[in-house]
């Protein structure tokens, strides 16, 4: 597979994510929200807020993405080791680390105000779970760009 073909495949499963996440922070998690605001009135109040955050976490998975599809970029241009890929993946780390203390904090809210809702706290606990496992390989994977452009570089100069 040329690095072409594979830059297409992954800015298509960059997009379809991207038109997914709309989905479901445009649609599905508001009508969820009325939903259960609905069902239990006395968290009715948790409403606003629950979209706010949401749409919060929608941001840091926006940014992701757009570092990942920067990444795309350069595999099309056959310049997958590069310092710019490296970067990306490192930005990409600090984001998946951001959205963990996110959701962690989140966490928090809930227990603050006595919120028993074990499905949400299992679900939020996973999501921070993840978000620390993306976190830590990205930034593996940024250093190991980095030596690898580093070992490139030393190539070329070699004559």
């Amino acid at each position: 597979m040329q690095q072409k073909e594979i830059s297409r495949w992954l800015k298509a499963i960059t997009i379809v994510l991207a038109l997914m996440g709309a989905v479901f922070f445009l649609y599905i998690m508001p009508v969820l929200a009325m939903s259960w605001r609905d069902a239990d009135e006395s968290l009715a109040y948790l409403f606003m807020p629950g979209l706010l955050y949401g749409w919060c976490i929608a941001v840091i998975c926006y940014a992701i993405l757009y570092q990942f599809w920067k990444v795309c970029v350069q595999i099309g241009k056959d310049n997958s080791f590069s310092k710019e890929n490296a970067k990306c993946f490192r930005n990409i780390s600090h984001f998946a680390l951001l959205l963990a203390v996110v959701w962690f904090a989140g966490i928090v809210f809930l227990a603050i105000l006595a919120v028993r809702q074990p499905g949400i706290s299992i679900f939020m606990i996973t999501a921070v779970l993840l978000s620390v496992m993306i976190s830590v390989l990205t930034a593996a994977l940024s250093h190991l760009i980095l030596k690898a452009y580093e070992l490139k570089q030393e190539n070329e100069l070699t004559i």
